[in-house]
């Protein structure tokens, strides 16, 4: 069984809440981190560090977060220790600093939504626990004939990628060696978690993870 991730969102109490927010750059509203073929800090000038401002209570006990925009795989560095220990899977880090909601007019400015200059050395006022997971590389296994969507195989329904839970059945085929605990299939928009990436999370007790499992 496969799983998509997405944040638990049952902390959040009011429409349009997020547990952290992007610090706007040049740029980022095309920086998805999800390509596997692109190096958005080296291709595409994102910086080194990308930033949020965020609710650091909610994100202290929590392994995923919920961020604007949507769709950024930002997790706890202790959750990529465990899928690390599940198994092998090619991938890079990028660094993320998370700051207090109560200095947001001192970070961002208010008309651009980007980086301001005011230096934050105060430990108390960011977390710098969490990383962005950027694939490096795409297991094709999709089987197109048997996968499909509203009852029509996916090489004849005109779709080129596929959201969560847009298909009915989902059918991977294992490639030699079997599954990593996190892969990307190039038709899916979203990266795909193996069963045993899951119970490893959940012994783990990781906190902050909703699994949608895929049909």
């Amino acid at each position: 069984m496969m799983y998509a991730l997405t944040a638990d969102t049952s902390h959040i109490e009011d429409e349009g809440e997020f547990d952290a927010v992007l610090i706007e750059f040049e740029g980022s509203d095309a920086a998805t981190f999800h390509e596997p073929r692109v190096d958005y800090q080296r291709e595409q000038g994102a910086p080194q560090v990308i930033e949020f401002v965020g609710n650091l209570e909610n994100v202290a006990r929590l392994d995923h977060v919920f961020t604007a925009p949507f769709g950024m795989l930002l997790l706890s560095r202790r959750m990529v220790r465990v899928l690390e220990a599940v198994g092998p899977f090619r991938h890079r880090l990028i660094p993320t600093v998370i700051y207090a909601e109560r200095i947001k007019p001192l970070v961002r400015d208010r008309f651009t939504r980007q980086r301001t200059s005011y230096p934050v050395t105060d430990a108390s006022l960011k977390n710098e626990e969490f990383v962005i997971l950027q694939l490096l590389e795409e297991t094709d296994c999709l089987d197109r004939e048997r996968t499909l969507v509203h009852g029509v195989p996916f090489h004849e329904s005109g779709e080129v990628m596929l959201a969560h839970e847009a298909a009915n059945p989902l059918v991977l085929r294992p490639p030699p060696g079997g599954f990593p605990p996190v892969f990307a299939v190039p038709e899916l928009a979203f990266y795909c978690f193996t069963e045993e990436a899951r119970q490893a999370c959940i012994q783990a007790g990781l906190k902050g993870l909703w699994w949608r499992r895929q049909r």
